[in-house]
């Protein structure tokens, strides 16, 4: 774990994956589950962080009693997934990730919705208005807090990430985050090159994952990079499902 001392953000181990597309089988989404009971088995074969039991049960209102165990915390976490990527346009796609503290996972599973989109200008200056780090982007009546904008280098194109605080319509302050990256993708094997746009999104409850989300979502953007789609339609089918630990 290390800390950012100008910008109190702390780096941790991140697990990053994808959800089963909307076409996906039955059976491939059975297998994906059973792939995540199988990390969290092997996550936590040392015992349970007592944090995350509590959270988990708070959060979904489960009894005291409830037998937690990784295959029912896996179903659960699929099921909670693919409910929500179910409610995504077709242009997006839905990641999810879990952030490592001192070797547990503490919080899991964090949504990110991610839209791979075709350019719309030349100049990826348009981005920043996207996120809300344009020139003419004032803090909402909501905001909490200024804008935290922190700049992204990946190996095939720069971005950037803006954290701010907010409040629901019943005030309770939470966290947002977004991002934006322009990719361009060298040819390779059967796949041309490729230009593309990638803005992600999340939001987080607790304002503790505050300080770890920043750099959290970095990584995903990084793997992002990293793992080149076939471009021939604006928006490709998948997120990576590699592990960013």
């Amino acid at each position: 774990m290390t800390v950012d001392d100008e910008t109190a953000e702390i780096t941790v181990p991140w697990f990053w994956g994808g959800v089963p597309e909307p076409d996906a089988s039955e059976d491939q989404r059975r297998a994906w589950a059973d792939r995540l009971v199988t990390m969290f088995d092997e996550w936590t074969r040392d015992g349970w962080d007592e944090r995350f039991r509590a959270s988990w049960i708070a959060e979904g209102g489960l009894p005291e009693d409830y037998p937690f165990t990784a295959e029912n915390v896996g179903r659960g976490i699929a099921r909670w997934l693919t409910d929500r990527a179910a409610t995504l346009p077709d242009w997006q796609r839905m990641a999810w990730g879990t952030a490592f503290v001192q070797g547990w996972p503490r919080w899991s599973p964090v949504p990110v919705v991610v839209e791979y989109r075709a350019p719309v200008a030349d100049d990826p200056i348009y981005l920043m208005e996207l996120v809300g780090a344009g020139s003419g982007a004032e803090a909402g009546p909501d905001d909490v807090t200024d804008r935290q904008i922190e700049y992204v280098t990946t190996p095939y194109g720069d971005g950037l990430r803006v954290l701010s605080v907010q409040r629901t319509p019943d005030r309770l302050a939470y966290g947002r985050l977004d991002a934006a990256m322009r990719l361009d993708w060298p040819a390779a094997g059967d796949r041309p090159a490729a230009r593309v746009d990638v803005l992600l999104t999340t939001r987080v409850m607790d304002l503790q994952l505050l300080a770890l989300i920043g750099p959290g979502v970095e990584g995903l953007m990084q793997q992002i990079a990293e793992n080149p789609k076939p471009m021939s339609t604006p928006t490709p089918t998948a997120i990576p499902e590699g592990a960013a630990r």
